[in-house]
């Protein structure tokens, strides 16, 4: 036999390989909790909308706090404190926005509830949203 024959077994290949696999594994543990704690450490995303109502036009501003109004990641891998803002009308998605203010124009008459939320890269909320309940009177929708 050759010494290398001697020395080689599947036995130690195995162990070694094991090994490896068990090194990369613990790598990737502390990447993901360093992202977590990364994360973590940024400030939370702060949203406060105000309004006013013109007719039946509603005008929005959204004053944000840590978080950033970007199209260019839309779609892409999430990136903690940016994106965009999801508007809703009595439950229903209306728009998506990448700026501070939106008007939402024409709404019926009656007693409306508008959401604003911040949304991921993904469109996923990130539970940060306010709530403005209003009434269209039929004197303003004219």
């Amino acid at each position: 036999m050759m010494l290398w024959e001697k020395t080689w077994s599947w036995k130690g290949f195995l162990k070694r390989y094991l090994l490896i696999l068990l090194f990369l594994l613990v790598i990737q543990a502390f990447q993901m909790k360093n992202d977590a704690v990364e994360n973590t450490l940024k400030e939370a995303p702060q949203l406060d909308v105000s309004y006013q109502l013109n007719g039946n036009d509603l005008s929005l501003d959204v004053q944000v706090d840590h978080f950033d109004l970007t199209l260019e990641n839309m779609g892409k891998e999430n990136k903690f404190g940016e994106d965009h803002i999801h508007i809703y009308l009595d439950g229903k998605k209306v728009a998506k926005i990448f700026k501070p203010s939106y008007v939402l124009r024409d709404i019926p008459e009656g007693k409306h509830t508008v959401k604003v939320e911040l949304a991921h890269n993904n469109h996923e909320n990130y539970g940060i949203g306010q709530e403005i309940i209003f009434q269209v009177d039929q004197a303003e929708s004219s």
